[in-house]
């Protein structure tokens, strides 16, 4: 590596950090998230200026793939509340289930049409877009003012839909190689998720225990961090999840209190609050850093753009339909109805997953990644301002009823005081 590159790339990973820091800055303002930003400025130094090269950045794929997947799940389990999840996981899974499965049924006739792709590819590239994004989600129900059992239903459907949508597109891909029959895709995905878990579960235990016996020592989180690639690689060679092992290993690691007094361990483990402050720091940096990648890397193919549009506005209303279906019975109204309607941004893990076809050399590959940037920008974009108007509307709404309500108040005080005068 010459002294050029190197200073070139300390200074993408320096413009990296600004740009998503100013970019959360501007979501406070705005709720326009930071990914619009820093996919934009990976196609301004990528295909648009060509400081960096795009065949250098596609070489380290799949490095960067693991290393983000297993940095977002671990992340994502160790902010998940145990008994949150207990509880809104039927609605929230139902929600995860049905609209990754609508959206590879929609997005995999579509890409047949469209692309020529066979079937299976299609639906792989269902499978890719099918899961919102976590970070956006989490981001804007933040600021909403909607009932907690809402936001907690869409933020764990978020979580939920990165690791399915990342076990399922990697079940499908080693399908598409072995050519392996329907039956064996479902074992292999329940097999996947199975194994992941209960490796996640176990280690996630066994960890806390060790941690507790170092007591805090410095370089606890790095040891951490170790530790967990190690079970990744593990169970993805003995045929499971390392997603999911992720998931659950931060989970246990992130609820120790909770886990501790259900077990009556008769002290009280707990996480070290640096060792998650760290952890979210390093997520920033490694999201951040991957929608750049994925600006970078993307050709801005004129006629995908249409066609990716298309597919945009497909997941769009596939949402209406799978938010119609599975909020049957509950009793919320309708803003947060309408909330929940138009959740629909993709994100880091489509990003991610866009890159699999190309680390595994399968037919179309190219197309994946152009696809997949426009339909994460146009769905980021489109939420964001259904968001926004639909607040907006409800606010008028509101106080026009409150005006009207004084009014007829005033009426009220206006005929009474009258009365009084005619006594």
């Amino acid at each position: 590596m010459d002294t050029v590159s190197a200073f070139g790339i300390l200074m993408l990973f320096s413009a990296t950090v600004v740009i998503g820091y100013i970019g959360s800055l501007i979501f406070e303002k705005t709720k326009i998230p930071d990914a619009v930003w820093l996919l934009l400025f990976g196609v301004l130094i990528g295909p648009f200026l060509g400081v960096v090269s795009r065949e250098s950045f596609i070489a380290f794929s799949p490095l960067l793939s693991a290393i983000a997947i297993v940095i977002i799940l671990f992340d994502a389990g160790l902010n998940m509340n145990f008994y949150q999840v207990v509880k809104e996981f039927p609605r929230s899974i139902l929600l995860a289930l049905l609209g990754i499965g609508f959206s590879m049924l929609c997005v995999g006739l579509l890409a047949r049409a469209f692309f020529g792709f066979d079937l299976l590819e299609g639906i792989l590239l269902g499978a890719i877009v099918g899961g919102i994004s976590s970070p956006v989600v989490i981001s804007i129900t933040k600021g909403l003012q909607i009932k907690d059992s809402v936001k907690t239903l869409l933020n764990l459907e978020s979580v939920f839909t990165d690791p399915l949508c990342i076990i399922v597109s990697i079940v499908i891909i080693e399908t598409i190689i072995s050519n392996i029959s329907g039956t064996v895709i479902v074992h292999n995905i329940f097999s996947a998720f199975s194994i992941g878990a209960v490796i996640g579960i176990i280690s996630g235990f066994v960890w806390l225990f060790v941690l507790d016996t170092l007591k805090q020592r410095q370089f606890d989180y790095m040891l951490t961090l170790a530790v967990l690639f190690m079970l990744y690689v593990f169970a993805e060679t003995i045929g499971g999840s390392g997603a999911i092992v992720a998931l659950f290993f931060g989970l246990v690691l992130g609820n120790a209190k909770i886990f501790s007094n259900m077990l009556k361990l008769g002290k009280e483990l707990k996480l070290d609050y640096l060792m998650k402050r760290f952890q979210s720091e390093l997520s920033f940096f490694v999201r951040s850093f991957f929608f750049v990648f994925l600006g970078v890397i993307v050709t801005i193919n004129h006629g995908l753009i249409t066609y990716s549009i298309v597919i945009a506005a497909t997941l769009v209303i596939v949402r209406f339909l799978v938010v119609q279906i599975s909020t049957t019975g509950m009793h919320i109204n309708p803003l947060e109805m309408n909330t929940m309607r138009i959740m629909s941004p993709r994100g880091l893990a489509a990003a991610v997953l866009a890159q699999l076809p190309i680390v595994y050399g399968l037919p179309h590959a190219e197309i994946f990644p152009d696809v997949v940037f426009i339909v994460i920008l146009t769905t980021i974009i489109y939420t964001t301002f259904a968001v926004k108007l639909s607040f907006k509307n409800e606010e008028r709404e509101r106080k026009r009823v409150e005006k009207n309500a004084g009014d007829e108040v005033s009426e009220k005080i206006d005929k009474i005081l009258a009365a009084e005068e005619r006594k």
